[in-house]
């Protein structure tokens, strides 16, 4: 589904966008391609019913692996508009600079790439001293146990478009939930507290 969209979708795990060209690194793209080993999984209790009734839906077989840490295996000005929600904070920053990076290239001149992570400045002013190992907890995702599912960096506003406008983005602008130029906005902005940001080439 969406192969030859315009439409690119990084970090969707399993949040597939109808008419985009949705990517993760998830190994349930891999799993899903090999008949009953989903089945045997489950049985086993290494994935959840849950994870299980999505196989068997084709959730992940409507996804394709992409490292956002390697260059993209796409050509460049191959998309009018690129989504990335809650992704960034996953990599460690020369990472997510690289990645960036990539996204700019494969952008068409005038594309859109909306991002939306947490934001830092609303988990600042709600820090409790008393709180610490709750903050830290927000702050790292420290209990995840793979390395790919922690936080490894966070942004402002600020901080975002500093960032992009150093890429060469030639216009970065906050938005607000389901706003902006991006298309299938009611699908993307899944969480009302992030920082939302586009930017265009």
């Amino acid at each position: 589904m969406g192969t030859h969209s315009n439409k690119l979708h990084l970090g969707c795990f399993d949040q597939i966008l109808p008419g985009w060209v949705n990517t993760d690194i998830t190994l349930h793209i891999f799993i899903s391609k090999i008949p009953g080993l989903t089945f045997l999984l489950f049985k086993s209790g290494v994935i959840s019913e849950q994870r299980y009734l999505q196989h068997r839906n084709g959730i992940f077989k409507s996804a394709r692996y992409l490292n956002l840490r390697k260059e993209f295996p796409y050509q460049d000005e191959r998309f009018s508009y690129v989504f990335m929600g809650h992704v960034l904070e996953h990599l460690y920053p020369n990472e997510a600079i690289y990645c960036l990076k990539e996204v700019y290239r494969v952008l068409r001149k005038g594309g859109t790439v909306r991002i939306s992570v947490p934001d830092l400045d609303r988990i600042v002013a709600d820090y409790d001293p008393n709180l610490t190992e709750v903050f830290l907890e927000l702050i790292f995702e420290s209990k995840q146990k793979r390395d790919k599912n922690r936080h490894h960096w966070h942004y402002n506003e600020s901080s975002l478009k500093k960032i992009l406008k150093e890429i060469g983005f030639r216009e970065c602008y906050r938005c607000g939930y389901r706003e902006g130029r991006c298309p299938d906005l009611s699908l993307t902005d899944k969480r009302s507290g992030s920082l939302f940001v586009e930017s265009i080439k």
